[in-house]
């Protein structure tokens, strides 16, 4: 099993043909969904490649053009979604500011 990745258990135990909201899907600050699931959105079964903060792409069927869709319209069984952990914020400003320190080191070292 993947460490960056799980399946997030649902909070009740639900049948598995019982779908929720996208938006609804209850996770903690510091995870992210992962994409590659099946959804419903108007009672068609769309396939999601993306998912972002208040919306997903989702492409209709295989060969049509992939569409934006606000999370609240995407229906979706929450035991089949994979979420991911995120390194805080702080962590990733923290790695970004060392590494723009590095790049000018090298560029003044190198002048």
């Amino acid at each position: 099993m993947n460490m960056d990745s799980y399946r997030k258990p649902a909070k009740e135990q639900s049948s598995p043909a019982e779908l929720v909201r996208l938006d609804s899907v209850s996770m903690d600050e510091d995870d992210e969904i992962l994409p590659d699931f099946e959804a419903e959105v108007d009672g068609r079964r769309v396939w999601v490649t993306a998912v972002l903060e208040r919306t997903a792409v989702i492409e209709p069927a295989p060969g049509e053009p992939k569409v934006l869709v606000n999370r609240r319209r995407l229906l979706v069984d929450p035991a089949h979604l994979r979420v991911r952990h995120l390194a805080s914020k702080e962590a990733a400003r923290r790695g970004r500011e060392a590494a723009r320190q590095l790049r000018l080191q090298e560029h003044s070292s190198a002048a």
